[in-house]
């Protein structure tokens, strides 16, 4: 074959290879890949409860830890500090600085069944596929994170899998607005 042919498939090859799959560009797929320039608008204040760093969103309603329902989508905000009195959030506009997604190592390695092999052993049973969303404000610089997730190996959840953009979104209701690039502000 002639070499430039074969330079050329190359460059076909690469262009191809770092194209995402449909799956990974539809915010419905649990594979979306979250773009730069996403922002996270909180739509009305509320407070952290007193000595906790964490706030935790189910099904459009603010719940307390020992509430939340894991096998369905919940999201909890985190802010650096532990106070001994409740903490205010100010409605605001968050720049999510990185998206990060986390699969418990024993299911990235082994695969779906591992939960099977390990019946009668002392590993976990509650698996959460994290996505994870960091967030900065210059105005609210002490808000860090907000984690979406739900337990994968409860009863009904089927394959062990990400969160979807809707599910996210349905966790958290009125309380935020996750803004994709391009899309209007709910102001």
């Amino acid at each position: 074959m002639p070499l430039r042919f074969i330079a050329a498939l190359a460059v076909c090859l690469s262009a191809l290879a770092a194209c995402a799959s449909p799956e990974q560009q539809d915010p419905a797929s649990p594979a979306y890949l979250y773009p730069a320039g996403i922002r996270l608008v909180l739509n009305q204040p509320f407070e952290i409860a007193a000595d906790s760093a964490t706030a935790r969103f189910q099904s459009g309603r603010i719940v307390a830890p020992n509430t939340v329902r894991t096998a369905e989508p919940y999201c909890i905000l985190e802010v650096d500090s532990i106070d001994a009195k409740p903490q205010r959030i100010e409605p605001d506009t968050f720049v999510v600085t990185k998206v990060l997604r986390s699969v418990p190592e024993v299911d990235a390695v082994a695969g779906f069944f591992i939960r099977n092999a390990y019946a009668d052993d002392e590993t976990p049973s509650l698996r959460f596929f994290k996505t994870v969303f960091l967030l900065h404000s210059d105005r609210q610089p002490g808000v860090r994170s907000l984690t979406c997730q739900h337990h994968q190996y409860a009863a009904g959840t089927g394959r062990p899998r990400h969160l979807t953009l809707p599910e996210i979104r349905q966790a958290f209701g009125p309380w935020f607005s996750l803004q994709l690039p391009g899309e209007a502000s709910p102001h």
